[in-house]
């Protein structure tokens, strides 16, 4: 599945068509809003929702650690969707998960889901942190102004994505890569998220996630 290599504040990113962007500087991959439970939640609240999200999700990271190679995997906040997403057949999907990969370094920035997070299972070895700093890059879930000796912000809590302007595209949202200043906004990756269309200004720059490829538009 091929990428899009963009270069932003002297950053070199892969943009990837299932959401996620790759440092290969720092053999690291960045995903946002994963959500995990989400469907299970839902369903303990009575709602007749398909279950299998968390499977497909984990399965589109999997294939991804796969086709970088990536030696560290960074969530970007909101691993869990709520407390009660933390169902039997969730939790049996995440430790068959970490098991598989139990080379790769995972952290997580702490997300406004992610504030009832309770105690994880030891053998998943995720490292939890407010912000994480790679040089002059800084991780966090929320958009914010980058801190001092940070040039760049990488963030998710969005969920952006836009809508085609050609009159001869279809009516529907496609998820974004949002550059608004120095604030670089990931899609959401969870299978069962969401998406909210972004107020683009006149200097942001957007990457949307097309089927097999991501195309920069505007």
């Amino acid at each position: 599945m091929a990428h899009l290599q963009v270069e932003i504040e002297d950053q070199v990113l892969h943009l990837l068509p299932s959401r996620g962007a790759y440092l290969p500087q720092h053999s690291t991959l960045l995903i946002a809003d994963t959500h995990f439970g989400k469907e299970a939640t839902f369903r303990g609240n009575q709602m007749p929702v398909p279950s299998g999200s968390t499977y497909t999700t984990l399965s589109v990271i999997a294939a991804m650690l796969q086709e970088t190679n990536a030696q560290r995997l960074i969530f970007l906040g909101d691993f869990f969707h709520a407390s009660s997403s933390k169902s039997v057949d969730v939790m049996q999907s995440l430790d068959k998960f970490f098991a598989n990969h139990s080379e790769v370094e995972m952290q997580l920035t702490l997300g406004n889901h992610d504030r009832r997070l309770g105690e994880l299972p030891a053998s998943w070895s995720l490292q939890i942190e407010q912000q994480i700093q790679l040089g002059d890059l800084q991780l966090v879930h929320h958009p914010q102004v980058p801190g001092a000796g940070s040039r760049l912000i990488c963030c998710g809590h969005v969920h952006p994505a836009v809508r085609p302007r050609r009159a001869t595209d279809q009516i529907r949202k496609l998820p974004c890569f949002w550059l608004s200043g120095r604030q670089l906004v990931l899609p959401a990756i969870g299978d069962f998220t969401g998406t909210q269309v972004v107020r683009l200004g006149s200097k942001d720059r957007v990457w949307v996630c097309a089927d097999d490829q991501v195309l920069a538009i505007g």
